[in-house]
């Protein structure tokens, strides 16, 4: 009995060491088949995809939402260049274009920025364009509604408003774009945001 114990030992120990061989081929090792890597994403070894930043899913085909979207410049590049009767935005001392200036309101008409500058005699029409750079990035992290960016005339007596339009600076399947222009349904007013991207 002891020899037959005995062996079973030395069987199992050889069966151990020269049983499995490191060229034998397993599930790990065996060839499979690529799949299109979407958004950049680029192909692995094990036939999967490496994602950039912002995609994810087997073939990087699901967009992220960002947590953030920082706005660090905005270009109006049209506005009204009258009032609708058609006189000057100024006429006190003398007739002359408007001295704009922006605001962004969330949905709910409450103010988040204020532009600290202003341009005067700024005219609404022509290859002109204002850029407006926030002392520090305009944060957004609400994405589920949109914003109003409104331009103004700043006066002596008070802010006279001049035009509108709404915006929302994320789609979800838009990607991930640097600038994006909006304009108001009236085609009267026209801004391009610069923007980056938090996840």
């Amino acid at each position: 009995m002891k020899n037959l114990l005995k062996k079973i030992a030395i069987l199992s120990v050889v069966i151990l060491l020269f049983g499995c061989s490191k060229d034998s081929p397993t599930s790990n090792t065996a060839a499979c088949t690529p799949i299109p890597c979407l958004n950049g994403g680029v192909s692995k070894p094990d036939c999967g995809c490496s994602c950039p930043q912002g995609y994810t899913g087997n073939n990087c085909g699901t967009q992220i939402t960002p947590t953030q979207i920082k706005i660090t410049n905005i270009r109006v590049t049209k506005f009204p260049d009258a009032k609708p009767n058609g006189s000057w935005w100024d006429t006190t001392p003398s007739n002359s274009d408007a001295d704009i200036f922006l605001t962004i309101e969330n949905i709910n008409s409450t103010t988040i920025w204020t532009s600290p500058t202003y341009y005067t005699d700024a005219t609404g029409i022509g290859t002109y364009y204002y850029d407006f750079i926030p002392t520090t990035p305009i944060i957004i992290t609400n994405f589920t509604s949109g914003y109003y960016m409104n331009i103004w005339d700043k006066d002596t007596l008070g802010p006279e408003f001049i035009d509108l339009a709404l915006f929302n600076p994320y789609n979800t399947s838009g990607g991930f774009p640097t600038t994006k222009t909006f304009t108001n349904s009236t085609s009267t007013f026209n801004f391009t945001l610069t923007l980056s991207y938090v996840w």
